[in-house]
């Protein structure tokens, strides 16, 4: 077993685990919880690599994150997420979520949660995985919130979702 995987997942291809087990090493492939990808701590400026890596993105049902390219896995560092919003067509009904691997779904918006700090996820992929709103599409939702007694309060689709107490978020 290495420093960076104690434990290997017994989910992972065989290959990955022999190689694991042999005390082999890694080089490091990260995800940061801002969406940016990182290998031995430098940031890729390689678009279409950087895009490539967002498509690949999965997990093992041991929950190891992992790159799938072609038949190849390899384990990866996520710190928060998987996945990102990176814009929202609020002009459809339901709104309209653009991800990171370049899929669209819609947006259900019973699964927003806010988070201190000024996170805002949702669940996508039918429920399976969490997605962390980028910069840009977190300040779209601003044209749909609004205060009601001390909460915040997101009207779409009809719907009004209680997205945060205020109170709780000054304590």
């Amino acid at each position: 077993m290495s420093e960076r995987h104690p434990e290997i997942d017994p989910t992972l291809p065989e290959v990955v685990q022999n190689f694991l087990r042999s005390g082999a090493e890694l080089e490091e492939i990260r995800l940061d919880e801002r969406g940016e990808w990182t290998h031995e701590g430098l940031r890729f400026e390689n678009s279409r690599l950087i895009g490539l890596f967002s498509r690949s993105i999965g997990r093992t049902e041991g929950g190891t994150w992992i790159l799938e390219i072609g038949p190849f896995t390899y384990p990866i560092t996520v710190e928060d997420t998987g996945f990102f919003v990176e814009a929202v067509d609020w002009s459809e009904q339901p709104p309209r979520l653009r991800l990171s691997d370049d899929t669209s779904e819609p947006l259900d918006v019973h699964s927003l949660e806010y988070r201190p700090g000024g996170r805002l996820y949702c669940r996508i992929k039918d429920g399976a995985f969490r997605a962390r709103f980028k910069h840009n599409a977190y300040h779209s939702i601003m044209d749909h919130l609004h205060e009601e007694d001390g909460k915040v309060i997101l009207s779409v689709t009809g719907t009004q979702i209680c997205l945060a107490d205020l109170d709780e978020l000054r304590e």
